[in-house]
């Protein structure tokens, strides 16, 4: 009797462990025992602020030691201008949401915005971003062309030059245009070669006369063709 006796008595002991430990887990999830109390939200410059307040309301809502913070994450990215997401709890009664929004590179033709990683997104009720240059081409080469931009600008840098539009035809081919009003016209092979050489050539064939240039041709394996204004 005396060992059956110790054998309830340690299934007590254990029992009331048990019992201590689910009722410190039910009340630290319990949202009455620690509820969030401030959410602060950084970096969302193109998010309709009342729309997140909505989104946000429920899904913090809980306790502290509850809060989803995956479901937050999902939620959060149907907002087209929301590329990345990083939420933290703060003790005791805090939550921080640091939004990345995505950075537009260039105007896609059908409205769309294209960002500096490759995606195309659409800008919602917020106006398109001032001075970005407008990209032509067949759907699905975005990646293609903001590439080529990137590497044009490297080789326009001498000139000082920026590029308002940037067109890949049907045919291969390339068009620019500057911001100082020339426009260039590039083949399918080579391109960085005939760029390279319109940059070196440009201070002594067009130089103060930029104006005046309707248009260059730099498909010529080894030479251009500039295209002067009508007086």
């Amino acid at each position: 009797m005396l060992r059956i006796g110790k054998f309830v008595l340690t299934l007590l002991i254990i029992g009331g462990f048990f019992a201590l430990g689910f009722e410190a887990y039910r009340s630290l999830h319990e949202t009455r025992s620690f509820p969030v109390q401030l959410v602060h939200v950084y970096g969302a410059q193109h998010v309709d602020h009342a729309e997140l307040q909505n989104l946000l309301k429920p899904l913090v809502a809980h306790n502290f030691f509850s809060v989803d913070m995956e479901l937050i994450k999902d939620r959060l990215r149907q907002f087209s201008w929301v590329e990345e997401i990083t939420i933290r709890r703060i003790w005791p009664n805090r939550v921080d949401i640091i939004i990345a929004e995505r950075r537009p590179i260039a105007r896609w033709h059908d409205g769309s915005l294209l960002s500096a990683n490759g995606d195309l997104f659409s800008p919602g009720e917020y106006a398109t971003p001032m001075n970005l240059p407008q990209f032509i081409g067949p759907d699905g080469t975005q990646a293609t062309l903001l590439q080529v931009f990137n590497d044009f600008n490297r080789e326009l840098l001498p000139l000082h030059a920026k590029i308002t539009t940037l067109e890949l035809t049907p045919y291969q081919l390339w068009r620019l245009t500057l911001d100082s009003g020339i426009r260039l016209r590039l083949g399918h092979k080579n391109i960085l070669t005939h760029l390279s050489q319109f940059v070196k050539v440009y201070p002594k064939i067009i130089g103060e006369k930029a104006k005046d240039v309707d248009y260059v041709d730099l498909r010529y394996p080894n030479g251009m063709a500039v295209k002067w204004k009508e007086s």
